[in-house]
């Protein structure tokens, strides 16, 4: 075995994700789960001591155990994904403990952490084996384009909190970091397909081969089309959606120092949208490519280097419909000084230009590009040997928004034995200025006064400086038993700095209400947030995790005070799993948006509760079905937007899933 398929499998993770609870509900699939115990197979391999001592890579930029990593992380594997039934990524994120998850649309999605819970999701930072996936255009992401095949996600690594010292700006409230599997670990043929007749189909074809002994690679295609809600009046939304994509990966063991990935995908989709401030419906486009080639080459035991450099084009047709093409250079270098000492440094330059049609948001200028040029370094000491170490590091970067930005941070982990840690951080963090708040240029009529049209002006402000976190962080992990492990994070944001429209009133003989975006906001939130696991039985294993948030209305009014969600894993006889969760989401107060586009509204309470059964009828075939929402007929998760319209009403469902493997054991982490 090459040494980067040895640092691959070594990286290979299964935690489990969390789910919230119900009285009576939450009593009844639990119980169920309890009744079927006999001669069962085992849930994994691994024991909860094991799981906790996987390598992450988000926290450090380097291999280091879950247990001891110095950061509210939270790791959500593949298998996981496969064990709750979900046909969408974001979906599937609801199982971490700490990110909120909402769906506005069958594709549009909300996902935040720790407040600021938006449509834009500006402060949360995502990646794809490196490629950031964040739109300056608005800031955030578009997670209806992150539809690759979920048999090929090896783990999703989820930071709550800042990441700017290694990760840059925007990662001021968390990180998510997809990676995706080796194609040494998809060899072979894979057809899967799920069909629910009030969500939609996916289907995927795919198929793993190797060049000589020392290079895999992987190609494949995915369809998927989504079914529209309907509003909570009865009325279906404009809301249907359907992509086609292809991507491949080709992994390459050059010498025993080097290893070369190369991997690239290209997806085309339509959905129906309505227009903001009009009913007439649309047909919007989307569609992209991406390539990334990764180098890491290994000088000796002591020192490596990574050199990862992306491209990527996209085109979205309709609100916040924007062309872009960006292309990034990323250069580590990873120093061992001697058993306590490190270093971590590097440097990258991104560039990214776009075209804004005026139909679409109008800005001006209509084109524009940005260059971001960045270096960092962070120090590792080992004060004690495996017991207490202490990193210290910055970033400094400039980009064509805000100019010079610096994200130092200051982390220490303690760990007194095998079975306790104890960490704390103090970071700074910031979100650069998006296009439409320094390039708007928008009127549009907002309605009558006394009969004579009344019209709103909204205009960016190039005189923006970016926003501001301050975050202090502390964390204590324990290993309680072989069977229950807890993980809880405390955490306090002081937010500066931040970028709010202000609001004007026209006077009797002006028709027209003036709006800007000014950095006048400040703001604060802090809370906590516990994850557990039980193995309760040999079989049987239950993931609970609990949030609370408090802190000012502009940060925490659009995300609920208490989170709470519980898995459970069971593996049942004759190569049967049972899997159900529950999820809890506290109620949204009745609030407005900011610039008082939209009235004020509210979202009650909600559970939200899975229930499904797998069966390996063969080591090839794989028979899943999934009810989902099976506490009520609908309901509805989100406040409406202006951007993508009201929200719709998310319905109880049933799923059928296919899965057909030529070589089932690839399929699995090595």
């Amino acid at each position: 075995m090459t040494r980067d398929k040895a640092l691959v499998n070594e990286q290979t993770v299964a935690t489990r994700g969390s789910l919230g609870k119900r009285a009576g509900l939450g009593a009844s699939f639990l119980l169920l789960s309890i009744t079927c115990f006999a001669q069962q197979q085992d849930l994994t391999q691994l024991s909860l001591e094991d799981l906790a001592n996987v390598r992450v890579t988000s926290v450090s930029k380097k291999a280091e155990s879950l247990s001891g990593a110095p950061a509210a992380i939270f790791v959500l594997t593949g298998d996981d994904i496969r064990r709750g039934g979900f046909s969408s990524l974001p979906d599937a994120l609801r199982m971490v403990p700490g990110l909120y998850v909402v769906q506005t649309t069958p594709h549009s999605w909300q996902i935040s952490a720790r407040g600021f819970s938006d449509l834009n999701n500006n402060k949360m930072l995502v990646l794809v084996d490196g490629r950031s996936v964040y739109t300056p255009l608005y800031g955030g992401v578009y997670w209806d384009a992150l539809d690759m095949p979920l048999e090929d996600v090896e783990r999703v690594e989820v930071i709550r909190g800042p990441g700017g010292t290694l990760w840059g700006a925007n990662a001021v409230n968390g990180v998510i970091n997809i990676v995706t599997k080796n194609s040494d670990q998809t060899q072979g043929w894979a057809v899967s397909t799920s069909a629910d007749l009030d969500l939609g189909y996916t289907s995927t074809l795919q198929y793993g081969g190797s060049a000589g002994q020392n290079a895999t690679y992987r190609v494949f295609g995915k369809s998927s089309y989504l079914e529209p809600f309907n509003s909570p009046s009865g009325a279906e939304l404009p809301g249907n959606f359907n992509m086609s994509q292809a991507g491949a990966r080709a992994d390459w063991a050059a010498s025993d120092k080097d290893a070369i990935s190369i991997e690239g995908e290209t997806y085309d989709g339509r959905f129906r949208n309505t227009l903001s401030f009009s009913p007439i419906r649309t047909t919007d486009l989307l569609k992209g490519s991406n390539l990334l080639v990764h180098w890491k080459h290994t000088m000796s035991e002591r020192s490596n280097t990574d050199l990862l450099t992306y491209c990527d084009w996209y085109t979205r047709q309709g609100t916040a419909g924007e062309m872009r093409n960006r292309c990034d250079v990323e250069l580590q270098h990873n120093l061992q000084f001697n058993n306590r000492h490190s270093l971590i440094w590097g440097g990258s330059f991104l560039s990214t230009g776009d075209k804004i049609t005026p139909d679409e948001v109008p800005v001006s200028p209509e084109r524009r590009r940005d260059n971001v040029v960045s270096g960092f370094a962070q120090y590792e000491v080992a004060v004690v040997p495996e017991h207490l170490r202490i990193l210290g590091g910055t970033k400094i970067e400039h980009n064509g928004y805000s100019g010079f930005e610096n994200q130092p941070q200051v982390r220490a982990v303690w760990t007194p034995n095998k079975l306790h840690t104890v960490w704390g951080s103090a970071s700074l963090a910031v979100r650069t200025p998006a296009r439409y708040e320094s390039d708007l240029s928008l009127i549009e009529l907002a309605g009558t006064v006394n009969g004579v049209p009344l019209y709103v002006e909204v205009d960016g402000n190039p005189n923006l400086q970016s926003e501001r976190l301050k975050a202090y962080e502390a964390g204590y992990r324990y290993q309680l038993s072989p069977a229950v492990s807890f993980d809880l994070a405390l955490f306090y944001n002081d937010y500066d700095n931040l970028i709010t429209p202000t609001a004007g009133v026209p006077s009797p003989n002006d028709a027209l209400l003036h709006s800007t975006f000014l950095n006048t906001g400040r703001a604060q939130t802090h809370g906590a947030e516990l994850s557990v696991k039980w193995k309760p039985l040999r079989h049987w294993v239950l993931s609970p995790g609990v949030t609370e948030l408090r802190g000012s209305p502009i940060a925490a009014q659009a995300t609920p005070r208490h989170l709470f969600n519980v898995q459970s894993r069971v593996d049942l006889p004759h190569r049967l799993e049972f899997d159900s969760g529950l999820y809890h989401y506290n109620a949204l107060p009745f609030q407005a948006n900011l610039d008082n586009s939209l009235p004020p509204q509210a979202v009650p309470a909600f559970y939200r509760v899975d229930v499904g059964l797998a069966w390996h009828a063969t080591p090839q075939w794989t028979f899943a079905v999934w009810g989902r929402n099976l506490q009520s007929e609908k309901h509805v998760e989100n406040l409406d937007s202006i951007l993508v319209g009201p929200a719709g009403e998310v319905p109880r469902s049933v799923s059928f899933k296919v899965l057909w493997q030529s070589r089932p054991e690839n399929a699995k982490s090595k």
